[in-house]
């Protein structure tokens, strides 16, 4: 599991939870990572523990996930006719910025080698994933 001292080494950010409130981030940072990677579970060792790079993958994702949180992201465009609103891409450029700065982690780990995809219109992965 990350622990937050890793969390600090990977990302330079220092966080302060409770170790229950710590294992439910990481746990449900670590399933959507896993989604985004097109795997059903982040692969560890026999001890239950992340290859360091994915670790620091993880830890990463994590971060822009909790600077990203709970922020009212503004309506950029609005369309009336066959209703359409476009929201802030800050979780797109965020997901991109990951991207360009692991992209040989995550086609290491990517079930399908497609990479990281936020867009909800548009099916990337081999189990379905979005």
């Amino acid at each position: 599991m990350l622990t937050q001292d890793d969390y600090k080494l990977y990302t330079g950010e220092t966080v302060n939870y409770a170790d229950d409130d710590w294992r439910k981030l990481v746990s449900m940072a670590a399933a959507r990572l896993a989604g985004f990677l097109c795997l059903e579970e982040l692969p560890t060792d026999e001890k239950g523990n992340l290859p360091d790079d994915l670790a620091m993958l993880l830890a990463n994702f994590l971060c822009l996930v909790l600077m990203t949180r709970g922020k009212n992201i503004p309506v950029t465009s609005k369309k009336i006719r066959n209703f359409t609103i476009n929201y802030g891409s800050r979780a797109t450029n965020a997901f991109t910025k990951l991207e360009e700065r692991y992209g040989d982690i995550i086609g290491g780990y990517s079930e399908c080698g497609i990479g990281i995809c936020v867009e909800k219109s548009m099916l990337r992965c081999c189990n379905g994933y979005l």
